[in-house]
């Protein structure tokens, strides 16, 4: 969860009884600081086991750009998919693994609109960005795009709707790359009713 983002998002949607999971104590803290809401609770645990949550406990689980940061997705996959509920949702958002390449080099094609050229995108591997600006300062993990939905397919869930959602428009503006390149890439899954 963050610094509760999500979760408290979750709340304004109308959700009723919200739990919010990190493995920082720190980031935990900060969403309690920024959270004035009796129905959200936050626990500290690892996505990768969810030890602390029961069996088919949930309607539905969310993770906001936070499976790139986890080591072990398939572990991530199989605990999410456990505690949810017969027909339960999850959806996520992650930096889309299309673009966000660690060896990506933004160009500028010959009508001088900027793109990315891509190497090694099938080198699946942690990797920090060398801009001590970049949001990738902390690292993550590249992973392919099949690598994630088959993941997800393998572990029973079904896909229900992926989206590329553009940059907003302050983000286009901050860096006009993102109005030519899905930076982000979205899917809600199901886990089957039996």
């Amino acid at each position: 969860c963050g610094q509760g983002l999500a979760t408290r998002a979750l709340a304004g949607a109308g959700a009723t009884d919200i739990v919010g999971v990190d493995s920082s104590e720190a980031m935990l803290e900060l969403a309690r600081q920024r959270t004035q809401d009796h129905r959200i609770s936050y626990v500290h645990d690892d996505a990768q086991t969810l030890a602390s949550m029961e069996d088919t406990s949930f309607d539905g689980a969310v993770c906001q750009l936070g499976l790139m940061d986890i080591p072990d997705l398939d572990a991530t996959i199989v605990a999410i998919h456990r505690v949810l509920k017969p027909h339960g949702w999850f959806v996520f958002v992650i930096g889309h693994p299309c673009v966000l390449v660690p060896d990506a080099v933004i160009d500028r094609g010959a009508d001088g609109r900027p793109g990315v050229r891509i190497t090694g995108y099938f080198d699946e591997r942690f990797w920090r960005s060398s801009n001590p600006n970049g949001v990738r300062r902390a690292g993550n993990h590249h992973r392919t795009l099949g690598t994630y939905l088959n993941t997800l397919l393998d572990r029973g869930f079904q896909v229900e709707r992926v989206e590329e959602p553009p940059a907003s428009t302050r983000l286009a503006q901050q860096n006009p790359l993102y109005r030519e390149v899905p930076i982000f890439f979205a899917a809600r899954v199901r886990k089957p009713r039996s």
